[in-house]
This record gives C-alpha cells, structure tokens and sequence, in this order.
C-alpha cells in the first residue's frame, strides 16, 4: 500500500496510463509516483471508440430536439461520468483516488469509502472563462457542473492545484476552506530514463557565451493563437533587424499560420516531432536553444515552460494565468498578457545583448534543471498526502519570474 495503507489511484477523462490523456500530465505524475512508491496504479477511464461516440451523438441530439439547451458540454454530464466511473467504482473502494478532471461520478462523491482528491490546473470556472469555452457548452450544463464541482470539492479530503492562480478560484468560486487546497506545481513531461540519458549526453555540456553568436530562442506547441506564437514571430521580425537571434519553431505547422508570418527570415520550422516514438530527438532539439518562448494569451500553467527549465533553458513567457508560477525566479523573465509586438522585440533585444542578466538567467536555468522534474512534485506531493511523513525538497528558490512590462 502507498498512502496510509491504502492503494493510490490517478485519475482522468481517459486512460491514466497513456501518454496522450492530458498532455502526459496523468502518465508522468503516475509514472514518477510509481517510481517513488506513492501511487499504485491509473485508472483506465477511456472514454473512447463507437460506443462513447454514440452516446455523446445521443445526449447532444436529445438536448437540441427537446429544446433543453444548445449541445456541448457532454464530459461535464451525469451520464457521462456514472458511465466513466462504472467499471472502476468498486476497485478504488477503501482507496485513495488522485483525479486529474474537476467532476467525479456523483455516485463516486457520495461514496465515503473512497478518499477523494485532485490534481488540477485549474477550475471549471476558470476553464470556462480563462479558456473562453463557456459559449461552447450548454449553458445548463455549464451552471449544473460548477454545482457539482463544488459537491466533489467539498467532499473531497484536499485538492492538490497547479498554482495559487487556481487555488484562489478554489477558495473564491467554490466557496473551499484555503487550509483544504494545497499548492504543488507539476513537473516536466518527460520519461525519468530518457531524461537520465539526455542529462549523460547533453547536461553537463555548458552553452557557449552569447558573444559572437546569435541568441537562440525556441517555441513548443500545436495551439499557436493561445500560445502567442503569433505576436512572438512579429516581435522577432522587428528585434532581428537590430540583434542577432534566430527562432525554432517545434510543434506547429508553418502551413497553419497567416501567409506574412511564414515568410519571417530566420525562423526554423520544425513541424511535429512525435515526443512517444522520437523523444531523445525533441529534447536535442530544445536543449540546443537558449530561451523557450510562450507568450501565452490564456495559460492555465505551461508544462512548456517545465520543459524549458528541465532541458536547462530559461523562460520568455507571460504573466496570465497560473503561468509565472511554472517558472523558475532568476532563470526567466515575464511579460505583460497584453505586450504589443513592439514591446516583445525590446525583450528580446535586451535579451540577445548578450549582458550578465542573460548569461546568468541561462547558468541558472542548467543549474536548477532537475527541480523541474516530477520528482520535486512527488516529493511535494507526498508531503500533502502522508503529513507525518518527513521530507526534503530541492529546490529552495521561488517561482515567481521577473515581470518586465509591455510597450
């Protein structure tokens, strides 16, 4: 047994144990847990193939010819989650679920068998609203399920949030007891032994002074609008012309963005690179880079920005969300949420000068790397479920990054 003599489950909408569910969050914080001897086993909650596809057809199809509310919204319904947690209900019995999604089963939350908590990044009310995806769900769904997540909340025995972003939407939206929700910001998503290998290879090789060389900058990431790719190319355009910098761009086709911004000098277009089947050549090709960019307009966290730091980078990122709590003080620098391109480029301009400031914001991202693995967070974490335990922590330093006004 893991916990207090009871088993320790992880939890999602969809299977724990895959590396897709989540963006990996579910995997890695069960994979490190496992390693650790914290967490038992994922729970398989798939809700995938013909079946689910015909019940979710249905309840959309139902709604619209009753004329009870427009659809979407179906993971958020009662009949999706009894559904989801049907086959698994009786296993996690006398057990201890950690759940990555904002609802349980209502017949989970009644259950008191069962000790309940969660590992969010962020609220349903943040989530509708910080995401922009209210007008996408129907909007008697989206008001039954924040009543249904202040229920689980309650009757949960701690919530487990991203940030203090989150944790204050907890205390102020669900109306949640502070000294219940507990603060522990997940780690990189990457495999312990790839990293091990990558850290043997690559980690201990010092990046070679900015003098005589450009500044080389690197953003992550498919949903290029959100993440601000966007206003990263043109700042870039406008620095490029009096500081040397290049960007690699992973992760978003350059086929996907405006005609104008494909046509940047500079710029490195890398596509996809499949982080299950090619890992060892993603992680070369960040830990090449000096600074990880993502001038995110909404940002529940940033598992790029773990990354980042894991793979020794410093952070450009801005200050929305939970974001400038998943960076490193000194080892990264912020930026308003509503930075103009002009004032993106000033950053970056200061940044390829090549001064101490950079050179040290660098140094202290290769030294602090590992304190950005899942390690740290299962050492925290099993700080918050086992209290009497003992327990030390690496990293001493804060998270919070230097904010450096917009123009």
């Amino acid at each position: 047994m893991s916990c207090r003599n009871k088993r320790v489950f992880v939890a999602a909408v969809g299977d724990a144990n895959s590396p897709v569910t989540w963006s990996g969050i579910p995997y890695h914080l069960l994979k490190a847990g496992q390693a650790a001897g914290l967490i038992d086993e994922g729970l398989p909650l798939s809700a995938e193939g013909s079946a689910w596809q015909r019940r979710r057809f249905l309840w959309n199809g139902l709604r619209v010819f009753t004329h009870l509310d427009r659809p979407g919204g179906y993971q958020y319904s009662v009949s999706f989650l009894e559904s989801l947690w049907a086959p698994v209900k009786q296993r996690v019995q006398n057990g201890l679920v950690l759940n990555c999604f904002q609802l349980y089963a209502p017949s989970v939350v009644a259950d008191s068998s069962i000790e309940k908590w969660y590992f969010l990044d962020q609220t349903l009310t943040q989530l509708f609203d910080h995401y922009g995806l209210r007008s996408s769900v129907g909007r008697s769904i989206a008001k039954e399920a924040l009543k249904r997540e202040r229920a689980g909340y309650e009757a949960a025995a701690g919530i487990v949030v991203h940030s203090e972003w989150a944790k204050q939407s907890v205390v102020r939206d669900s109306g949640i007891n502070p000294e219940k929700v507990y603060v522990v910001v997940p780690g990189a998503n990457i495999e312990a032994e790839l990293y091990a290998q990558w850290d043997r290879e690559h980690g201990q090789v010092l990046k070679p002074p900015l003098e005589g060389r450009p500044l080389k900058l690197v953003f992550v990431g498919r949903a290029w609008q959100r993440k601000g790719l966007d206003r990263l190319l043109r700042g870039f355009a406008i620095a490029r012309e009096r500081a040397p910098l290049s960007l690699r761009v992973i992760g978003c086709a350059k086929e996907s963005l405006p005609n104008a911004l494909q046509r940047i000098e500079g710029v490195e277009w890398i596509g996809l690179v499949d982080k299950r089947t090619d890992a060892m050549r993603f992680l070369t090709l960040v830990s090449e880079c000096d600074i990880g960019c993502q001038l995110s307009r909404a940002e529940a966290g940033g598992i790029a920005q773990r990354e980042f730091h894991a793979l020794g980078l410093g952070v450009l990122s801005t200050n929305v969300g939970g974001a400038m709590e998943h960076r490193f003080h000194e080892a990264s620098v912020g930026v308003d949420g509503d930075i103009s391109d002009e004032g993106v480029a000033t950053v970056l301009m200061k940044l390829a000068a090549g001064t101490n400031r950079t050179a040290q914001l660098i140094a202290r991202a290769q030294l602090w790397r590992r304190r950005a693995l899942y390690s740290e967070t299962i050492a925290r974490l099993q700080a918050v479920l086992d209290p009497s335990g003992v327990h030390d922590f690496s990293d001493k330093t804060p998270v919070e990054a230097m904010v450096v006004g917009g123009a």
